[in-house]
């Protein structure tokens, strides 16, 4: 895919999450009373940070599909995107039940053994794990129902980005998350005021705008490159 139409992927889903954004809030604004209006932005603030994680979601899961559709070799990328391909590989020398065929009747027991044996099969298929094609695996993005600063570091490194790189954003998301459990918790009853919320509308687009600046920019740099 060229960077412009990964752009316009990006854009295409920034765009109907904000005219949805608009589109409420323009209703809000129509209630007369201002105590509604209140009731009403509390609803709001859940579903512009439901549109964040929607996003984060999106945007991380298109440029992961985008790499592996570049069929790319472990050996050209990043080392913690080869490492997502290898993850079968990985597991298979983790397993404590797998057991050597050199020693499997003879020392079934050796567990010292048995794991430096699946340590040397893994060395012995070193050269050919470097050629392999990247396939990153399905359920690798996952916001966990939470996107805060933690999961948004934990998504930039399993990228090949550094994790301080929306360090910026950091702040005023925290803060949402906050009121929005409050509201989810049933805090928050009287509702939240115009310039409350104006400061989470602005919130919402600015998030939204830098993890997009940050993803366009790493995939027309091809950032996902060993060489990067």
């Amino acid at each position: 895919m060229s960077l412009e139409r990964f752009q316009e992927q990006i854009e295409a889903e920034r765009e109907w999450r904000e005219d949805e954004i608009r589109f409420l809030d323009n209703i809000q604004r129509s209630i007369q009373k201002s105590n509604d209006q209140k009731r009403i932005r509390r609803s709001i603030l859940c579903l512009i940070y439901a549109h964040i994680e929607g996003f984060v979601q999106f945007s991380f899961s298109l440029y992961i599909d985008e790499i592996n559709k570049k069929n790319l070799k472990c050996s050209e990328v990043k080392p913690v995107i080869a490492a997502a391909t290898l993850h079968k590989e990985f597991i298979a020398l983790n397993n404590k039940d797998k057991k050597s065929n050199l020693f499997k009747s003879t020392l079934p027991d050796e567990t010292h053994l048995h794991r430096l044996c699946r340590q040397v099969e893994f060395v012995e298929s070193i050269s050919s794990v470097q050629n392999q094609v990247v396939v990153i695996p399905d359920g690798y993005v996952n916001t966990e129902s939470n996107v805060g600063q933690q999961v948004l570091e934990k998504l930039l490194y399993q990228v090949g980005l550094d994790y301080k790189d929306l360090k910026d954003i950091y702040s005023p998301l925290n803060r949402l998350i906050n009121v929005r459990n409050d509201i989810s918790h049933g805090k928050r009853k009287q509702g939240i005021d115009d310039q409350e919320y104006q400061q989470f509308i602005n919130c919402c687009k600015s998030i939204i705008s830098a993890i997009s600046r940050r993803l366009t920019t790493a995939y027309g740099r091809n950032e996902f490159l060993v060489a990067c």
